[in-house]
């Protein structure tokens, strides 16, 4: 309802009432009720009144939103031996938006912040050999995971196929990861779009994909700009644990897109423990500092730098945004 609407819409309240007085003086009881008439309909003018005042002021926050975007950016901080450093509050870290330093309104750290985590598994022909311990390692992560309504996992060869929902129970997993089997193509880069766009929809600040292969994306519809585009829009942090030779995985994609999300990259042999691996992951997220600053909304793509001055600490985040 506008504000002119709700104005007249008093004023002919007052008219119409006061045109029936004006008809009925001449009746003694409706006379004496003319003082008490009058004074509901100014009560009448007055609502009205401030009705008006609400809608505009609802009007302006509706627009202050709509104007403006909180940036979420979740940093992992170390020193220099590699351990987490903790502890550090809201003015330690500096943050900048395209060089314009931005003040810290969201901070929030260690597992405060509840996650919305894609475990993405490799079943293509070339996994025959690491795909049970994938699958071993993606249960356990399950079982460990506090409550399974913030987890999902997608299977990707040729096909992309989701085969554990949000808040399905754990024994559906455990049906559906029995039958897996190597099969085909590699086709990474849908896989993680179908991931992104999942967990996109989902209400938790923090949104995660780790993905599991041996190797590069060689079956895709879609490509390395769509996903990039896609990481840049939904803040989506990115690991890969790149299981097996060096040789077959395309380093250049997987670093690229761990460096851009604030992700990270594991690399493994096919020996080495990929439960281990997924809990060092999960032990990241739960040691990340949540910062969360606004700005006006604007077109394009927008550079983030993070400091930390005074310390010497290794700051890993997300490097720029879009929109």
């Amino acid at each position: 309802m506008s504000v002119t609407v709700v104005a007249i819409v008093g004023f002919l309240l007052e008219f119409v009432l006061l045109e029936t007085l004006d008809r009925s003086r001449k009746t003694s009881s409706i006379w004496k009720l003319e003082g008490r008439v009058r004074a509901i309909s100014r009560s009448l003018c007055c609502i009205c009144l401030l009705l008006a005042v609400f809608t505009l002021s609802v009007q302006s926050q509706d627009a202050l939103r709509v104007d403006v975007n909180l940036v979420n950016v979740f940093a992992t901080v170390r020193d220099q031996r590699g351990e987490f450093v903790t502890g550090l509050a809201a003015n330690d870290f500096r943050v900048y938006d395209d060089d314009v330093p931005q003040q810290i309104s969201v901070f929030e750290k260690d597992d405060t912040v509840e996650s919305a985590i894609a475990i993405l598994l490799d079943t293509s022909g070339s996994t025959v050999d690491v795909l049970p311990v994938m699958k071993r390692g993606t249960l356990e992560f399950a079982q460990n995971t506090k409550r399974l309504d913030d987890l999902c996992v997608f299977s990707f060869g040729t096909t992309v196929r989701l085969i554990h929902d949000f808040r399905a129970p754990l024994r559906n997993l455990q049906t559906r990861m029995e039958a897996l089997r190597p099969y085909g193509t590699t086709a990474l880069f849908d896989a993680l779009i179908e991931a992104m766009r999942k967990i996109g929809e989902r209400k938790q600040e923090r949104k995660a994909a780790i993905v599991l292969s041996d190797g590069n994306d060689n079956g895709s519809a879609l490509g390395f700009g769509t996903v990039s585009d896609l990481v840049q829009r939904t803040g989506t942090l990115i690991y890969f644990v790149a299981i097996g030779s060096r040789v077959h995985v395309d380093e250049h994609t997987v670093e690229s897109l761990a460096a851009e999300s604030g992700g990270n990259v594991l690399y493994m042999s096919k020996t080495e423990s990929v439960p281990a691996a997924l809990d060092s992951i999960r032990a990241e997220l739960a040691k990340q500092y949540y910062l969360g600053y606004y700005v006006p909304r604007r077109p394009g793509t927008h550079q983030i730098r993070i400091e930390i001055p005074g310390r010497n600490v290794r700051i890993r985040a997300k490097s720029s945004y879009t929109g």
